[in-house]
């Protein structure tokens, strides 16, 4: 089955209330300095990458982790007049003219839906001495549902388009292909996706078809990204590729997702860490809480 969306999950880089084992949930804090190292490996690690979308939590400790990518993709441009943050993100859209002809335009969307489980009473304290859940602590059942509505309203919609198209691509090699040959084309349109073989298989397929799935970035939470995983392989929307396995959502890991025309997911990996250097914290008390 044809890949026609690959969504790249990544949790922000470090704060300091994450070493501190305090509960953020969704306060505003920044990046430490380990943490905008992060995002900037990340940035390396998805350099090669032809994003095609960008979204992000709307609490800064996201935006700026999607930030750093800019000096990859200086075309962007922040939706819902984002505050573009500092100095390096400026000094990459410096870049743009230079660019501009080489690189997709990649906006940024900036939504609420991607923030962080609020905590109520809890937000600001430590982890270890909390009390009883506060009366004000977002419904996990509602926390579930927000990043599952994300995802359809979203990347599902994006992987319809995409899908959309490749079929069209193949209906068009498939008129050029009667035309060429006389035949009214049902056999070809019989065979589904085993027309792929005509190529040598699927990649040909795409190469010879012109078609390239749509590459999108999610930057978002810990608690956050393990909710949306673990309800995305509850419902079978995704399924995990052999050997990949949910777990800890690590600072400044990238968690990957193929979606076929189908509309079902693969789980490709899940918080890898490989990008980055050193130790990652092995604790975090919003993920904890979760």
């Amino acid at each position: 089955m044809a890949v026609v969306a690959r969504v790249y999950i990544v949790r922000h880089g470090e704060t300091d209330a994450n070493r501190q084992g305090v509960i953020q949930g969704q306060l505003d804090t920044a990046l430490n300095e380990a943490g905008i190292q992060q995002a900037r490996l990340v940035a390396d690690a998805l350099e090669d990458v032809p994003l095609g979308a960008a979204y992000s939590s709307d609490l800064q400790r996201a935006r700026k982790t999607w930030a750093d990518l800019g000096h990859r993709y200086p075309l962007v441009r922040a939706a819902h007049s984002i505050d573009p943050g500092p100095p390096a993100y400026a000094w990459a859209t410096q870049t743009a003219e230079i660019v501009l002809e080489n690189h997709p335009k990649v906006e940024l969307e900036a939504v609420e839906a991607l923030r962080e489980r609020f905590m109520g009473q809890w937000q600001g304290g430590p982890v270890a001495k909390r009390s009883n859940p506060p009366p004000d602590l977002e419904p996990l059942i509602d926390f579930n549902a927000r990043g599952v509505e994300w995802w359809n309203r979203t990347v599902a919609r994006h992987a319809q388009r995409k899908a959309s198209e490749l079929r069209a691509r193949r209906d068009g090699c498939a008129a050029a292909s009667d035309a060429k040959s006389g035949s009214d084309g049902d056999a070809w349109h019989a065979n589904g996706d085993a027309n792929a073989g005509v190529f040598g298989g699927e990649e040909e397929e795409m190469a010879e078809l012109g078609f390239e799935p749509i590459h999108i970035l999610a930057v978002s939470h810990g608690g956050l990204i393990g909710s949306l995983v673990a309800n995305l392989l509850g419902s079978r929307k995704v399924r995990a590729a052999e050997g990949v396995s949910t777990g800890w959502c690590y600072n400044a890991s990238i968690s990957v997702i193929d979606v076929e025309e189908s509309g079902k997911g693969v789980l490709i990996s899940y918080a890898d860490t490989t990008h980055l250097d050193g130790d990652v914290l092995q604790h975090n008390a919003d993920v904890q809480l979760n």
